[in-house]
């Protein structure tokens, strides 16, 4: 039976919903420009905060899925909040959440919900209140809490059927369709889908009524149901390929999803080439990785070697590229969400200050009032000197912690840095020649003798790209203080014994001999995870610097209270001046056997992981003698 890689299919739904809209609509922006820049300027030019605040919202509205919009929220809020309008100051909070939830910071966003529904309530707006809580069901949705998500889709809808508000309960049986899915309840699920495209047509929102057709599509194609789908699937492309290329490639994705499971493979070829080309156009890696991924399982199950091969390139190639999204995007949401601490902290200190200096009005005018009473007097100014006193005090300790948090930050600035660094210079060397030798296939200037020649060298630089990735990924980890080890119970040798199976058919090996003198006995409590990292990286560093035939050790020692494990090659050796620089604070590699390159990270992770599992690692090498890497693990 085919395999495929679909998405989790109500993620998937929510993708097509929510998130998709934030990263396109290029066309959306080119119509609406001129209506934002006009708006921007009459705000600029006016004095009222009447229509400062009208032209705030209505500007934000129209540019609300551009990334520009988000320094407008602050002061559309807090002009709402000025003015008493809370209806506008609920709308900008809602909306100001659904750009931290697009940033996956889901805390920050939950708090904006939860404060415009209390404004909501207390202004009695059933609107307002049907909105955030639908926003605040959609949080719940992401983290699994399907219940609690349902119950708040159904008090959202309450609110909406009060007052008659269509638009809101469009949004509303959309969203919660999916959760009804989750939950099993796929009966309820395509009744609720079909209520808001009944509305939509109903309001003649073409591109809304596009989307709801076709997320019915998909929950019916979750349920094997494959008959009556295609139509709303080509509807979406036809749209996207006019007004919106990504959701264009995620309709040629169900497309070939839908060709397959109907056994009309040649189809989903054609489909596949015409989603490449849009591809190159407008990227969409996430669409990408799942039809790559259907690609290479049909050519594989069909046993065509170079076909598959090149698709799980592909694969490999956006994951990649995926992957640096994602971390890109996670450090950016830090800074955001530092920033935004900061800012708070400055606000909490203004407004000390403005508390003290309204306390000294407060007692300069009660000394004039009172100056009949002496001791009154001087009673009032000394407890109002201990004040200011314990006040100064507090404020010096919140620079403090000011002045540490720009440190700590300081600090993941550079680690960020260091890692872009890499990404930059030591994943594109390899991805350029990948990406060289896919340009000269489709050109058809690349013979099957000169494809076969460039394969042991893709396989080593993609071998590379991999460990440095594995290795990125983990650092970015640690250094975010996001790591804990997890300790379990598990054999030594046959953790090498994988690892070393694995490095077999890695681009590092060069025919070395890899020996395992671990019994295999011998059990350890440790992080696996962390361990695997640890033996994989040493063993890679090994044959990084052996030829062929050189033979590379795995031993273990047995003490009182710790095992000492041990990585020796036979390999080129060190300088003294070389290893007392291997476990320092930066990153040092030197070139290997066959100028293989490297980036040192992965001794600092090594030593990083051997001490979140109370050991110790250290090197012992000789110029032309080889080197032995050892690292203590306490027993349990």
């Amino acid at each position: 039976m085919l395999k495929t890689y679909p998405l989790p299919i109500f993620s998937l739904f929510l993708f097509v919903l929510f998130l998709s809209p934030t990263f396109s609509f290029g066309n959306f922006y080119q119509e609406n420009g001129n209506k934002a820049d006009s708006l921007l300027y009459r705000y600029q030019s006016t004095n009222s905060d009447r229509e400062k605040l009208d032209l705030l919202s209505e500007l934000v509205k129209v540019i609300h899925y551009s990334d520009s919009a988000q320094k407008y929220y602050p002061e559309a809020i807090r002009l709402a909040n000025k003015l008493q309008d809370h209806d506008l100051e609920a709308q900008n909070l809602n909306r100001l959440g659904v750009y931290y939830r697009n940033m996956n910071l889901q805390e920050e966003a939950l708090k904006l919900y939860e404060e415009a529904l209390e404004i909501s309530k207390k202004n009695k707006n059933p609107v307002q209140i049907g909105h955030s809580l639908n926003n605040i069901g959609q949080i719940y949705f992401f983290r699994d809490m399907h219940e609690e998500s349902l119950e708040h889709y159904k008090a959202a809808e309450t609110n909406f059927l009060k007052v008659g508000n269509k638009e809101g309960l469009a949004y509303n049986y959309t969203g919660m369709s999916p959760v009804l899915g989750a939950l099993g309840r796929n009966k309820e699920a395509l009744e609720v889908i079909n209520k808001a495209i009944d509305i939509r047509e109903e309001q003649g929102n073409e591109r809304q009524l596009l989307v709801s057709k076709f997320n019915r599509s998909v929950l019916l194609m979750s349920m094997k149901e494959f008959d009556n789908v295609e139509e709303d699937i080509m509807n979406l492309y036809h749209y996207g390929i006019t007004y919106d290329k990504i959701r264009a490639i995620h309709a040629l994705e169900k497309l070939i999803e839908l060709n397959l499971a109907k056994g009309n493979a040649s189809k989903a070829i054609s489909l596949a080439e015409e989603a490449k080309v849009l591809h190159e156009e407008r990227p969409n890696s996430e669409s990408m990785i799942e039809i790559f991924g259907m690609m290479y399982q049909l050519f594989f199950d069909r046993g065509n070697t170079a076909e598959s091969k090149k698709y799980l390139s592909l694969l490999d190639q956006e994951k990649d590229i995926l992957s640096a999204e994602k971390i890109k995007n996670y450090l950016a949401g830090l800074t955001i969400k530092k920033q935004k601490d900061e800012i708070a902290a400055l606000s909490r200190e203004n407004e000390l200050m403005q508390a003290n200096q309204k306390f000294k009005l407060y007692i300069t005018f009660a000394l004039l009032m009172l100056a009949f009473s002496l001791f009154v007097a001087l009673s009032i100014y000394y407890r109002s000197y201990k004040k200011e006193i314990y006040n100064i005090g507090r404020l010096k300790e919140k620079q403090q912690q000011i002045e540490s948090q720009a440190k700590e930050l300081n600090i993941l600035n550079i680690e960020k840095d260091k890692i872009f660094s890499i990404l930059a210079h030591d994943l594109k060397a390899p991805l350029d020649s990948l990406w060289g030798m896919v340009k000269l296939m489709n050109e058809d200037n690349l013979n099957q003798e000169e494809f076969e020649s460039y394969l042991p060298i893709l396989s080593q630089n993609l071998g590379n790209n991999s460990m440095l990735l594995e290795n990125i990924l983990i650092w970015s980890r640690s250094q975010m203080r996001g790591m804990n080890s997890q300790f379990s119970r598990f054999n030594l040798y046959k953790l090498i014994e994988q690892n070393i199976a694995f490095l077999h058919g890695s681009g590092f090996f060069k025919g070395q001999v890899l020996e395992n003198y671990i019994p295999k006995s011998i059990e350890i409590e440790a992080d696996k995870t962390m361990l695997e990292i640890v033996i994989r990286n040493l063993l890679t560093n090994a044959l990084k610097f052996t030829d062929e035939l050189d033979k590379v050790t795995i031993t273990i020692e047995e003490e009182e209270r710790f095992y000492t494990v041990s990585v020796s090659d036979q390999g080129v050796g060190m300088t003294e001046a070389g290893l007392s620089r291997l476990f320092g604070s930066d990153f040092y590699s030197t070139t290997g056997t066959q100028q293989e390159k490297g980036t040192g990270l992965g001794l600092l992770l090594s030593k990083e992981l051997v001490k979140k599992n109370r050991g110790e690692i250290w090197a012992k090498s000789q110029i032309g003698s080889g080197s032995t890497f050892c690292f203590t693990l306490p027993k349990f």
